[in-house]
C-alpha cells in the first residue's frame, strides 16, 4: 500500500511539473494527506499559493496540513519531555501552544518547567501566557500579573527583547504611556538607531502627558472593556426613528414602566422625560457595565442577557451588537425586547 501510494504521488509530481495548474497542486497535496506527511502538505500548498494565491482550497488544505503539523509536533515534544526535560523543548512547546492560541496549556508548561528549574526564561513564558489572558478577557489582574513577571524575567534575561516587548504591549494597549516608555527606551538601548523603535517613541513620548498609573489603567480597561487602541464606539450614528417605533411599541404595554435603547453615550427613552428619563437611562448605563466588568473578572464571558428583581419590578437589559436594549416593567413582556 505504501509503494502504491508512493507511485502516485510520483505520478503527481510529474504531472505538477507539466502543469502548474491549481487542481494538481491540491492533487499533489491530497497524496501527501494520505500518507499522513502534513508537513510535506504545506510545503506543496505554500508553492500553490505564490502561484495561484486566490485558491482558497489550496488555502483551507495549507490551514488544515499546518494544525496537523502543529499537534504532531506538540505531542513528540510532550513525549520528549516526559524523558528527558530540558530548556528548549519547553521553551519550543510554549512557543507553539501561544501561536495556537492555547494560553491555558501554554501556562501549565511554563508553570510545570519554572517548578523544575525557576528558570527566568519559564518566567517569561508564564508572563506570556498571563499576557494572553489579559487581551482575551481585559482582566486587571491577569495584565498586572503578567508585567509583573514580565519585569521580573527581563532584569534576570538583560539582552532578551521579549520580556520588554510585553511589558511595552501591555502598558501601551492600556494607556499607561510612561510604563510603555521605559520598556521602549530599554529596547532601544539593545537595538540602537532602529527606526521602526525610535518612530514609536516619539509616539509614546507625546502620550506621556496623558499617561496613567499601570494598576489604574488596568483597572479602566477592566471597566470598559476596551483597550485605547480599539475603535470608538459609535454614539449618534444610527437610525434613531427606526429604533423609536419599537420603543413606543414597548412602552404602550400597560405593564412597562419605561423602554431604553442606549448605544455609546446615546440614550433613547420612551416612557419618560426629562430627568426622569435621564436617571434610569443613567442607572441602566452603570448596570450596564458593572454586569460587563463583573462578567471579566469571573471570565464568564460577554453577558447576554441582565435581570434585576425586586419590589420595584423587573429591570431587563440585553446588550447587542449594535447597542442595548432595555426595559423596567411591572412584569417582563413576552417576547425579545430587542
Amino acid at each position: 500500500m505504501f509503494s502504491t501510494r508512493r507511485a502516485r504521488i510520483r505520478k503527481a509530481t510529474r504531472a505538477l511539473s507539466k502543469d502548474a495548474s491549481t487542481a494538481n497542486y491540491i492533487a499533489l497535496a491530497k497524496e501527501y494527506a494520505a500518507l499522513g506527511q502534513p508537513a510535506e502538505v504545506l510545503e506543496v500548498c505554500k508553492e500553490g499559493l505564490e502561484l495561484h494565491p486566490e485558491s482558497a482550497d489550496l488555502q483551507r488544505l495549507a490551514q488544515r496540513a499546518r494544525e496537523l503539523h502543529q499537534q504532531q509536533r506538540l505531542d513528540t515534544l510532550r513525549a520528549e519531555l516526559e524523558v528527558a526535560p530540558r530548556a528548549a523543548l519547553y521553551r519550543e512547546l510554549c512557543e507553539l501552544l501561544l501561536e495556537k492560541g492555547d494560553a491555558q496549556r501554554a501556562l501549565e508548561a511554563a508553570t510545570r518547567w519554572r517548578s523544575q528549574t525557576e528558570e527566568p526564561e519559564a518566567v517569561y513564558y508564564v508572563a506570556a501566557a498571563n499576557a494572553e489572558f489579559f487581551f482575551d478577557g481585559r482582566r486587571s489582574r491577569d495584565g498586572l500579573l503578567a508585567f509583573q513577571l514580565a519585569v521580573q524575567s527581563g532584569k534576570a534575561l538583560q539582552k532578551d527583547r521579549r520580556p520588554l516587548r510585553l511589558q511595552f504591549e501591555i502598558a501601551r494597549r492600556c494607556g499607561a504611556w510612561e510604563d510603555a516608555r521605559k520598556a521602549l527606551a530599554r529596547l532601544l538601548e539593545l537595538m540602537p538607531g532602529n527606526p521602526l523603535l525610535e518612530a514609536r517613541f516619539r509616539r509614546v513620548l507625546a502620550n506621556c502627558a496623558h499617561s496613567r498609573p499601570l494598576a489604574k489603567a488596568l483597572a479602566e480597561v477592566e471597566r470598559t472593556g476596551r483597550f485605547v487602541d480599539d475603535e470608538p464606539e459609535e454614539s449618534g450614528t444610527f437610525d434613531r426613528e427606526a429604533v423609536r417605533p419599537t420603543l413606543k411599541q414597548l412602552a404602550a404595554r400597560p405593564e412597562v414602566h419605561v423602554a431604553f435603547f442606549l448605544r455609546g453615550n446615546t440614550a433613547l427613552v420612551q416612557g419618560a422625560q426629562g430627568p426622569t428619563a435621564d436617571r434610569p437611562a443613567r442607572a441602566v448605563r452603570e448596570v450596564l457595565q458593572a454586569s460587563r466588568s463583573s462578567a471579566r473578572r469571573m471570565a464568564l464571558g460577554r453577558p447576554l442577557e441582565v435581570r434585576a428583581e425586586g419590589p420595584f419590578g423587573p429591570l431587563v437589559l440585553q446588550p447587542g451588537s449594535l447597542g442595548t436594549s432595555a426595559v423596567w416593567a411591572a412584569q417582563i413582556p413576552a417576547g425579545p425586547i430587542g
